[in-house]
């Protein structure tokens, strides 16, 4: 029997953003006991990778946990790999914020642990695309670790992967080892003596493997759903590393590094863009995804693998869900400005870019078996390090307010931005409509809400009415019913309802008179205009822009223009809604907008009659919104409302509130219905 080499690594992270409370249970329940099984095996070697945030909360918080680590390390039994500093997903940043980002961590722990040089890096998500390994090498990191599916998609056989492999782009050579599936799926689930089973079995095979890799996340040891049961209390882990070092004649643990300098290459790989198997399902369209996993199911039990079955990658999070690709090219906006800022040596920059790498951190811009991009104060959070960096640039390059005509969203079509030292609009001219809202003196961008959409999971909820139960019911995880599905309260199913079009202000609606405010928080209505998916015509004319569009209402022609005009801390909008055609036309105008609070109030849910005003304070934000109308009008107000399934649990996010100014109009041919909406900030309470 040939000996195994087994590398152990674990990767941690909590997001920007994160609770204190949630970093607090996640170093209760998993990093501290891990961490204490793994001092009472001082022979086991392993690898750890954490987050910069982690860093700088261990460092801050639990000193006795950074002391346990130089202990491991300076036994030689733990090795530490490198990183983006703030998990960002490195293929979506601009290159030098790669390298700055692998930098700022390398510099980060070779000062706290006295390191020469740090050899390993942890790629977040594990996604790749081949362009990596140039400025990945140009930081001196000789290897990167990745799931073996992108060995398979290349047309390798990942029972036969070996050791390490080499890849390169435009000459700059990387290592990469493969991470096997198999020990993932094992590692914690199966019993510790199944995983020795499976090194004994690769150890008697002739071609058997010589290295093998487990690398996952250190969350699924106590922090996942049952896990801190079953790797603690019933010492799972303990157990598994007890018959390690049992079994030392067929499996070693070794560190990464140490198999670099033991033995060469296995040879040279050029792996396709890929990730972790799930992650290429949970970046599909839903409709898609249940495609997909259907056609995976059938590969599966056809042919006993998954080979050449790949969904889609990372990037298409930007297009699926048009908040996270905003969100992602406000990043590329201000990574452009602060550039600027360090090529001119200007004050302040490095404080700027220790604000946007923050805003690069990963969780927020997607959406799979956990929150993410749906969780608002992970959103908020990335918009507020954004808004902070680029505050810093404005301070110092714009001293009065002014409109620019750029393709900020990167789709060929330029969109008007309004930039100045107190608030920055952005307008988009599909639906003539404002979608982001930043105001510096909070760092807070106050349209951020999202829109409804159907998530394939939804159907496990509509499917499964009779078989839910709700968290407070659960007393024992031992005697909960593995065929229950688990919702934070009953009644869910109400909130599985879509929106038709991407939430942001000042978006036209033409409704029936008689609309009433549950049918359109419910989308039960039908829209009588097309003026919230066209395009309008926009100018900039001074400190204003002006937009307009020709449409159809009811089959007949409108014409819709509107005037924005920022004022100290807010904008007016002045409406001309013309009827065109050569009929008398009855119809309600609607003219909607969006905010984004960090929690429910009672003024999120509102029918006012006959009303000039509608306005809402958020005290934890600390900054409140007023609107206020040139007429009387209708107002209805309505909480946007999600329903999310994260960590095995259903439960609804509030993501905002949405308030609509009404107008019933009867208009003879060539008649225009003109008012104006005045939009304020309010810094305390109203």
């Amino acid at each position: 029997m040939r000996k195994i080499k087994f590398v152990f690594c674990i990767h941690n992270h909590q997001p920007i953003g994160n609770f204190d409370f949630v970093y607090d249970r996640a170093y209760n329940e998993a990093y501290n006991p891990f961490m204490q099984v793994m001092l009472s095996h001082p022979q086991i070697k392993w690898c750890l990778h954490s987050s910069g945030m982690l860093w700088e909360y261990f460092t801050k918080e639990r000193p006795e946990y950074v002391k346990s680590i130089k202990y491991l390390i300076n036994i030689g039994s733990l090795e530490i790999l490198s990183g983006g500093y703030c998990e960002p997903i490195l293929p979506s940043i601009p290159d030098c914020d790669k390298i700055g980002q692998i930098k700022k961590m390398n510099s980060y722990l070779m000062n706290k642990f006295n390191f020469s040089e740090i050899n390993g890096m942890w790629l977040a998500e594990r996604v790749w695309e081949p362009a990596l390994a140039m400025p990945i090498s140009k930081c001196g990191i000789k290897y990167a670790v990745l799931d073996d599916m992108g060995f398979s998609l290349s047309g390798m056989d990942i029972e036969s992967l070996d050791g390490y492999y080499v890849t390169e782009e435009q000459g700059y050579a990387l290592n990469i080892f493969p991470i096997s599936q198999k020990l993932r799926y094992l590692i914690p689930y199966c019993s510790p003596q199944e995983c020795i089973d499976y090194f004994r079995r690769e150890s008697a095979k002739e071609n058997g493997v010589s290295v093998a890799v487990f690398a996952d996340d250190g969350e699924k040891f106590g922090l996942w759903a049952g896990s801190n049961k079953l790797v603690y209390k019933e010492r799972w882990l303990d157990s598994f590393l007890t018959l390690l070092e049992q079994n030392q004649d067929i499996v070693e643990t070794a560190t990464f590094s140490e198999i670099l300098k033991s033995q060469p290459p296995s040879g040279k790989v050029y792996l396709p863009c890929s990730s972790y198997f799930e992650m290429t399902k949970w970046v599909l369209p839903s409709a898609m995804r249940e495609k997909f996993e259907t056609v995976a199911e059938k590969h599966q039990r056809e042919y006993g693998n998954l080979q050449f079955i790949h969904g889609g990658f990372w990037r298409g999070f930007l297009s699926k869900y048009e908040e996270a690709g905003a969100m992602h090219k406000k990043m590329l906006h201000i990574s452009r400005k602060i550039s600027a800022l360090i090529d001119n040596q200007k004050p302040f920059a490095e404080e700027a870019l220790e604000y946007l790498y923050a805003g690069q951190c990963n969780c927020a811009y997607w959406h799979g078996s956990f929150g993410g991009l749906y969780f608002p104060h992970l959103r908020n959070a990335i918009y507020s390090k954004l808004i902070k960096a680029e505050g810093i640039y404005n301070e110092t390059h714009i001293s009065t307010g002014q409109w620019i005509e750029k393709d900020i969203d990167c789709d060929n079509v330029k969109e008007f931005l309004y930039e100045h030292n107190i608030q920055n609009i952005y307008v988009m001219r599909r639906g003539g409509s404002i979608y982001e809202w930043d105001i510096f003196r909070v760092s807070r961008n106050l349209t951020d809400t999202l829109t409804r959409r159907y998530e394939s999971y939804h159907d496990i909820l509509k499917n499964n009415l009779n078989n839910l139960i709700s968290l407070d019911q659960i007393e024992n995880d031992d005697i909960l019913d593995p065929c229950k599905i688990k919702v934070r309260r009953y009644g869910l199913e109400k909130y599985l309802v879509y929106d038709k079009y991407q939430r942001t202000s000042l978006l036209d609606h033409f409704f029936d008179p008689q609309i009433k405010q549950e049918d359109f928080a419910f989308v039960n209505y039908e829209e009588k205009g097309d003026f919230i998916w066209g395009y309008y015509d926009g100018a900039i004319k001074g400190n204003k822009i002006v937009l307009s569009r020709k449409g159809k209402v009811c089959g007949e022609d409108f014409l819709v223009s509107k005037t924005i005009t920022p004022k100290n801390g807010g904008y007016s909008a002045e409406y001309s809604v013309k009827n065109m055609s050569d009929k008398k036309i009855e119809i309600c105008f609607g003219s909607e907008q969006v905010f984004s609070f960090a929690s429910l109030d009672g003024g999120d849910s509102a029918d006012l009659e006959n009303a000039f005003s509608w306005a809402r304070y958020d005290k934890y934000s600390a900054i409140g919104a007023e609107v206020k109308s040139s007429k009387p009008c209708r107002i209805i107000a309505c909480p946007i409302e999600t329903v999310v399934y994260s960590e095995g649990v259903f439960e609804k996010i509030y993501q905002g509130t949405s308030v609509v100014f009404l107008f019933s109009i009867s208009l003879e041919p060539n008649e225009t219905l003109e008012f104006s909406l005045d939009t304020a900030l309010q810094y305390k309470k109203i």
